[in-house]
């Protein structure tokens, strides 16, 4: 049953958009690692929308580029993406209030950035490592590193010597090279902007929004409704 309950309870808030765009929207499509759970097709997906009134112009699957940990139990990340005319959506979202478990598909991007524990630790025990020689653990396997900066995990650490700072080395890499990265112990910066422009788009064309630079890697606003399955990206790693 708790399996269950992370299929069918995604929801999400979504904005106004004018009548002359078009919106990327997305359904997790139920795919369960090491299982054979239902599969929602995108023709049956788009089939409900258009139900409810709202014209879908384009369908596909695709997989949510922000890895989510090979774990048996877990959702596969496969997903049904539509393209949906704006002005449908915006009349179907104030009937449906929690918008019938569709969040906005935010991942057309080209570049993602990734980041590492820079090795440091409270009362200065560890020892830095910096940008530059972190990032010839990408540069070194193919990987271009567009660029680079410090950061912060955005998480409560114990205050106790020898625990970890919640400094990291953040890169920005061609999003194609993610799995690679990601082998190279390299994670995914979630970000809470992120999960704010799934539930509260700022744009209503096909485009995402820019790619977030700044934003802790934890999910913990409690006022934004995001698709339980995206918040489960961070709570399986």
């Amino acid at each position: 049953m708790k399996q269950r309950f992370f299929i069918t309870t995604w929801f999400v808030l979504a904005g106004t958009a004018s009548a002359d765009n078009t919106i990327a929207i997305f359904q997790f499509n139920g795919a369960i690692q090491c299982q054979n759970a239902a599969v929602i097709s995108p023709a049956k997906a788009a089939e409900k929308l258009e139900q409810a009134g709202v014209k879908v112009l384009e369908k596909s699957v695709k997989k949510l580029p922000y890895g989510i940990p090979s774990k048996c139990g877990a959702p596969s990340g496969e997903a049904n993406v539509l393209i949906v005319k704006a002005s449908d959506w915006a009349k179907f979202v104030k009937k449906q209030a929690r918008s019938a478990g569709y969040g906005v598909w935010v991942f057309d991007r080209t570049t993602v950035d990734v980041y590492k524990y820079d090795g440091t630790l409270q009362c200065g025990q560890g020892k830095e490592i910096p940008l530059d020689t972190m990032a010839k653990e990408l540069t070194t396997k193919g990987i271009k590193v567009e660029a680079s900066r410090k950061g912060r995990d955005g998480l409560a650490h114990i205050a106790v010597c020898g625990a970890s700072t919640g400094s990291t080395n953040v890169y920005s890499i061609d999003i194609k090279s993610l799995e690679q990265a990601e082998m190279l112990g390299f994670k995914a910066l979630v970000t809470q902007k992120m999960t704010n422009e799934i539930a509260n788009p700022v744009s209503s064309n096909r485009r995402g929004p820019p790619q977030p630079r700044t934003a802790p890697l934890g999910i913990t606003s409690k006022d934004t409704q995001v698709p339980r399955i995206w918040q489960m990206v961070n709570n399986l790693r």
